[in-house]
C-alpha cells in the first residue's frame, strides 16, 4: 500500500505491521520536515483502515478512497490559516456515528499545528476526543512543524517521525516514479536534500519549463557571476532582481491555471458520485475551498522553491571560495560556477542568512511579492551592484 512513498522503509514496516497485527493506535501524528512523504503514508493509511482489500491500491474501493469519495474517511484541512473550532465542532458532532460501510471512520488532518495557530480553542476541543475516541475512530495527524502542535495532542498520539532519506533513494525514486535517471537525476537528489517532495517538482520542471535552468541564470547575474544559459522571458533587459521575480510570477500564474482544472474534473466526479442534493452540494464546496487553499500553499511552494535555487546557487560559490568543491550541489553547472567571479565567504553567509529571513516571512503569510523584492534590496546593499 505504502509502494508510491518513497524511502521510509521502517516507518513502513512499523504501520504494516500495526495493521497486519490489528494493533493500531487511535491516533498517530506524523512528523518530520516538509517533503518526506508524511501525508501520503497517512492518506494511504486512512485507505486501508476504511477499504475491504485493507489497502491493495488496485481496485475502485482504494481508487475511490483516495480520491475523497468514501464516506468514512474525512479530510480536516485549515481554512484560511487556521483549523477552526467549527470545523472540529462538525468532527466531534459526527464521532458518535457508527461507519456508513467501513469497520472504521478516520480523519485525516494535515497541518495540524493550525489547530492552535490563533488560540487554543480547537486544539482544546479534539483533545477530549483524543483522549477517549469510540473504538472504531482513528485520527492521523500531519505536521511538518510539529513545535508548533499543542504538548497535550503531541501527548496523545503515536509520533511517527520522518526523517530525510539518503541521495541513493531519492534518485532511484526519481528513476522508478519519474522517469529520471543518470546525472540528472543524481543532480536532482541531491538539490531535494532528503525531500521526495521537492525532488518530484524538480523532475516535473526537467520536464517542462526548465525555470531551474532561468532562475539559476538569474542568480549568478544577481552576484557578478556569469549569465550564460536561457535567460527566458525579456531576456537580460531586466536587472536580476526584477527579472527573477518575474520568473516567479509566470510559475505561479500556471500553478493558478493546474489547480483550477484539476478542481473542475474533482467538482465533476463529485457531482456524479453523490445523488443526495446536500451532500453533493456539501462536497462541492469543500473542493472548492480546497482548491483556495491548493492554490496559496503551491504558491508559497513556488516562492521557497525558488529562494532555494537561488540558495543552493549561493552555497555552491560558498563551498568554492572555502576551496570545497566536491560539496556543490548544482554539479551540472560547475562551469559556470567556477567561472564566477569569488567574493569573500562572509558576503555570501551573509546573503544566505537575508535568504533564511525571507523564507521565514514567507511561511508568515507575508505579501510575497513585497518580501522578495525587499530581499533583493538587501542583497544589493551587501553586493554594492
Amino acid at each position: 500500500m505504502f509502494e508510491g512513498v518513497a524511502g521510509q522503509a521502517r516507518v513502513k514496516r512499523v504501520l504494516e505491521r500495526a495493521l497486519r497485527e490489528d494493533r493500531l493506535s487511535h491516533a498517530y501524528l506524523f512528523a518530520g520536515p516538509e517533503g518526506l512523504g508524511k501525508l501520503d503514508l497517512a492518506r494511504e493509511l486512512a485507505v486501508a483502515l476504511v477499504t475491504s482489500c485493507a489497502g491493495c491500491g488496485a481496485c475502485d474501493e482504494c481508487e475511490r478512497a483516495r480520491r475523497g469519495l468514501h464516506p468514512d474517511l474525512a479530510v480536516i484541512e485549515a481554512e484560511g490559516d487556521q483549523i477552526r473550532i467549527e470545523q472540529i465542532d462538525a468532527l466531534v458532532a459526527d464521532l458518535s456515528l457508527r461507519p456508513f460501510s467501513a469497520a472504521r471512520r478516520v480523519w485525516v488532518i494535515p497541518e495540524c499545528e493550525r489547530l492552535s495557530y490563533i488560540n487554543d480553542a480547537a486544539a482544546n476541543k479534539l483533545l477530549k476526543s483524543l483522549e477517549e475516541p469510540p473504538a472504531h475512530v482513528h485520527f492521523l495527524l500531519v505536521s511538518d512543524r510539529v513545535e508548533r502542535v499543542k504538548p497535550t495532542i503531541v501527548s496523545r498520539c503515536q509520533v511517527i517521525d520522518l526523517a530525510p532519506i539518503s541521495e541513493a533513494e531519492v534518485a532511484e525514486h526519481l528513476a522508478r516514479v519519474h522517469g529520471v535517471s543518470g546525472d540528472e537525476a543524481a543532480t536532482l537528489a541531491r538539490l531535494a536534500r532528503g525531500s521526495v517532495d521537492r525532488a518530484a517538482r524538480l523532475a516535473a520542471d526537467a520536464r517542462g519549463p526548465r525555470r531551474r535552468e532561468q532562475y539559476l541564470v538569474q542568480a549568478a547575474r544577481l552576484v557578478g557571476g556569469p549569465a550564460g544559459g536561457p535567460a527566458g522571458g525579456d531576456g537580460q533587459t531586466r536587472r536580476p532582481g526584477p527579472a527573477f521575480i518575474a520568473l516567479l510570477e509566470a510559475e505561479t500564474a500556471a500553478v493558478g491555471e493546474e489547480v483550477a482544472a484539476r478542481a473542475a474534473a474533482e467538482v465533476a466526479a463529485t457531482e456524479q458520485a453523490f445523488s443526495d442534493k446536500r451532500e453533493r452540494e456539501r462536497r462541492v464546496k469543500a473542493v472548492e475551498a480546497r482548491a483556495k487553499r491548493e492554490q496559496l500553499r503551491r504558491r508559497r511552494l513556488a516562492a521557497l522553491d525558488a529562494l532555494d535555487l537561488l540558495a543552493s546557487w549561493l552555497r555552491d560559490l560558498l563551498a568554492l571560495s572555502c576551496g570545497a568543491p566536491a560539496t556543490i550541489l548544482n554539479v551540472d553547472r560547475r562551469a559556470s560556477l567556477e567561472e564566477s567571479a569569488l567574493a569573500a565567504p562572509e558576503v555570501y553567509r551573509r546573503l544566505l542568512g537575508i535568504i533564511a529571513a525571507t523564507r521565514g516571512d514567507l511561511y508568515l503569510n507575508i505579501d510575497q511579492k513585497l518580501a522578495l523584492q525587499a530581499m533583493m534590496v538587501r542583497f544589493e546593499e551587501v553586493t554594492g551592484a
